[in-house]
This record gives C-alpha cells, structure tokens and sequence, in this order.
C-alpha cells in the first residue's frame, strides 16, 4: 500500500480545482475557461488517480463468485483508461456485476454513462 501525505493530498485538490484550460484545433485556440472537476487530459498523473479513484469498484467485482474463463484465465472485468468491461457468463450474471456496479459507484459518487453502454454483442458498423 502507498501512503500520500495529507499535504501531497491537498496540493492535488487545489491543483485540479482551479484548472484553467483552452481547446486547440486545427489552427484555432479558444478562450481559457475554467474546469472544476476530472483530471488533465493525457497528464501523466491521470491514469494512477483513476485507478485509485475505481479500486474499489476493480474489487468489489474482481472477488465476486462471477467469473468466466477465458482462455484458461478467469476473469470477470477489464479496464483501460475510463473504460470498464464487465464479462459473465450469462444474462443474470452479468446484472449481478451491474448492481455491484451500480451500488459501489453511488458509494464513490460516480455517475456511469449508459448511453455509451454496449452488451451483448460488437454495434453494427455503417459503411
């Protein structure tokens, strides 16, 4: 277990909370503004604060009894970046894993987006 001191802590909190930001694209930049909340995007920092913010979101449902077995590996979710990928081994399972989900995240304050939720199967492509 890594301990962070309270002040590396509350450097961190004021770091993100006064957060000023611009959008480049193409040649154009737009005004700064200020962002409250998340962290930077593409900051080295990022991916070890979310993984610390979800940890216990990866264990509550890593030691479920719900698992498949995938090539010899059991396994039951993945994650990378801001995505989770919940596997079961059937329907029912899988809202097993969903509810856990869904319990711990209120817990965290974490709000899931399902309207880029896919199940099931790979979405159709548009050609």
């Amino acid at each position: 277990m890594i301990i962070v001191s309270f002040d590396v802590v509350r450097l961190l909190a004021f770091w993100y909370s006064h957060q000023n930001v611009a959008v480049h694209w193409y040649n154009t930049i737009s005004e700064s503004f200020a962002i409250y909340n998340g962290t930077r995007q593409g900051s080295a920092l990022s991916p070890y604060l979310f993984s610390r913010y979800i940890r216990d979101i990866l264990l509550c449902i890593t030691n479920s009894n719900i698992k498949c077995n995938i090539g010899g590996c059991v396994v039951n979710i993945l994650a990378y970046a801001d995505d989770l990928v919940l596997l079961a081994p059937s329907w029912r399972a899988l809202q097993m894993l969903l509810d856990k989900l869904h319990s711990i995240a209120n817990h965290l304050d974490m709000i899931c987006n399902s309207s880029k939720t896919m199940y099931g199967r790979q979405p159709k492509t548009e050609l």
